[in-house]
This record gives structure tokens, C-alpha cells and sequence, in this order.
């Protein structure tokens, strides 16, 4: 029996006042640190004479799940499944943990004020340590509402629930493993996700084109409820490959995301693939990962996800606002 269970009991009777002070304290502690110059890069430049892999998605079970495992997947294929991370009564608690969170962002200030802060309690410091504090902030929260998602540490009950299921499954190890010292996470991509209909039509990109490439990172993409392929809820479209370098923008609504047109031109060793997710699996990318979310006209069934994105301790995107672990 797992030492530390996620109810929506266990969630709601957190001291709501002591998790804010945490996500405080954990923003605060990277207010004044600068990543390496020049760091030793996990993703290096593609070797003239790498051998060529099979363009795959490898899956394994969570008892077959380690840092040595992460590394060859990623390394060879870009991205690594995880099937059945989490349990089913883990992603159902989940899905009403965000229901509850999305719900209250987007009530009005006055609204909000009579909230339970297990919801929504914003640390304070969230706008002191954005580069254009009330500006970037404001408009985080608005390309998030849009998009039926919002920053996980808007809610920081439901972020220390999470950093506490993410130890008891190993996340903090493997991770810790993976990038070959303690990691961070991202504020601004630490994000709680419950899609809205119709999809956009746009959407593939690296985050590397917007995050920068000399950094090292992991994305930790646990859909928590069926999705993909002909689920009748949007997954995830992914060019299945390692890549070592951002795509070309020409042609894309911006310069940070790649065209369908260059998707469909011969730039890739694959044709894009949209897998099928049960609610807990998990899906491991980096910065470099060709990506969006699944994009058909037919969709009839919300799909809910967390993403977390790590980073190593000193090989941050300091734009994406690093945290402590």
C-alpha cells in the first residue's frame, strides 16, 4: 500500500495557507540563480556516422521504468510511454482537482474571493518574478483560459499534492537520474489541462524553439483520461524520431511552430502518429520532440493531462521561471 494516497478528501483538508507559503518559497529560492554557461548538453548534435533506429514510440511498464531505460529511449527515438504510471483512482481525483482549479480561474476577482484557497491561492511572488511582471502574467493567464488550461502553482494545494505523488511513483529520482543532477521544475509550464472543442488546427512545435536549446529537460505528459487515436478525445500527434535541432518555421503561423506543409514535406524519416493513452499513462519528451495536440475535426470527449516540464538544477530556461524541488 502506497504510503501517500491523493483524495479529494486528503486535497481539500491540506492547510491551503502552509502549501502557499511552499510554492513561495520554491519560486523564491530561483529568483537569484543563472544557469551554466556552456553546459554539457544531454541532446548533442547528431553524429555524421549515428546508426540509423527504427522511428518508434517505445512503451514499457512502470516495473521496466528507469533512468537508464529514459536515457536509450530518448536518445534513440525522442520519447519514451510509460503505461499505467498512475492508477485510475490517482487520474479521477485528478480530473476533479482540475475541474475545481479551471472553474475557479475563471471566475471574476470578487468570485474568487469566496473561494476555499484549495483551489486557488496564488503565491504572491508569482508576479514579482516574471521578467515583465503584471503584463507576462496577465497574459499567461489569458493564453491558458483560452486554451482550457491553467499554471499548477495557481492552485498550490494541488502542487504539493502533486511533487508528493510524483516522489511516491520515483519521478523525483528518475528525473533527478535522467539529467544527471537534482532538477527544477517550470512555473510557466507546470500546467493543468482539460481541453476545449474544436482543436486548434495549428499547434506543432519544439518547445526548444521558444524555451532555447541549451538546456537540459524532460517533460513528464500524463493524460488522465482516454485519449488519442480514434478515442473520440484529442492526444497527442507526434513525428516519431530523435531530433537534434529546431525545425524550420517557414510557412507557420509563428516562429516558433512548424507548418503542416513542412510536416508533410520530406524533412522527416516519419509520418506523424497519434497514440492511444488509458488515464495514468504517461509520455516522457524533451525540448526537441515535434509535437501538438491531436488535431481532428471529429473530436466528441474532453481530454484532461498534466504536464510537467524539469529542467537540471543548472541547465534552466530562466524564462520559463525555474522552481525548486
Amino acid at each position: 500500500m502506497p504510503e501517500f494516497q491523493i483524495s479529494r478528501e486528503s486535497l481539500e483538508a491540506r492547510d491551503a495557507v502552509s502549501d502557499c507559503d511552499s510554492i513561495a518559497q520554491r519560486i523564491e529560492s530561483y529568483r537569484h540563480l543563472y544557469p551554466k554557461n556552456n553546459p554539457k548538453l544531454i541532446v548533442a548534435s547528431e553524429s555524421a556516422d549515428a546508426a540509423p533506429v527504427e522511428c518508434c514510440i517505445p512503451e514499457v511498464t512502470l516495473e521496466e521504468l528507469s533512468a537508464d531505460c529514459l536515457r536509450s529511449a530518448l536518445a534513440e527515438h525522442g520519447a519514451l510511454i510509460v503505461r499505467n504510471m498512475f492508477s485510475q483512482e490517482e487520474a479521477d481525483t485528478l480530473v476533479g482537482a482540475i475541474d475545481h482549479v479551471l472553474d475557479a480561474c475563471g471566475k471574476s476577482r470578487v468570485e474568487r474571493a469566496n473561494l476555499s484557497g484549495t483551489y486557488h491561492n496564488p503565491p504572491a511572488n508569482m508576479l514579482s518574478i516574471m521578467p515583465n511582471k503584471g503584463m507576462e502574467l496577465g497574459s499567461l493567464r489569458m493564453f491558458n483560459n483560452a486554451s482550457g488550461a491553467a499554471m499548477c502553482v495557481e492552485a498550490p494545494s494541488v502542487a504539493e499534492t502533486l511533487l508528493q505523488l510524483y516522489e511516491e511513483h520515483g519521478v523525483q529520482k528518475l528525473v533527478g537520474d535522467y539529467l544527471g543532477e537534482p532538477a527544477c521544475l517550470s512555473v510557466k509550464k507546470w500546467v493543468l489541462r482539460r481541453s476545449k472543442l474544436p482543436v486548434d488546427k495549428a499547434g506543432w512545435h519544439q518547445d526548444g524553439a521558444f524555451m532555447g536549446t541549451d538546456i537540459n529537460s524532460i517533460n513528464m505528459w500524463i493524460p488522465l483520461t482516454e485519449c488519442g487515436g480514434e478515442t473520440g478525445a484529442p492526444g497527442m500527434d507526434v513525428v516519431p524520431e530523435r531530433l537534434h535541432e529546431v525545425a524550420s518555421s517557414d510557412g507557420a503561423t509563428f516562429d516558433w511552430s512548424v507548418s503542416d506543409e513542412y510536416i508533410d514535406s520530406s524533412a522527416f524519416k516519419s509520418q506523424p502518429v497519434a497514440p492511444v493513452f488509458g488515464p495514468g499513462d504517461t509520455m516522457f519528451f524533451d525540448h526537441l520532440y515535434l509535437h501538438r495536440t491531436q488535431s481532428r475535426d471529429d473530436f466528441t470527449k474532453v481530454r484532461y493531462a498534466v504536464e510537467t516540464w524539469f529542467f537540471g538544477a543548472s541547465t534552466f530556461p530562466k524564462d520559463q521561471i525555474p522552481m525548486a524541488w
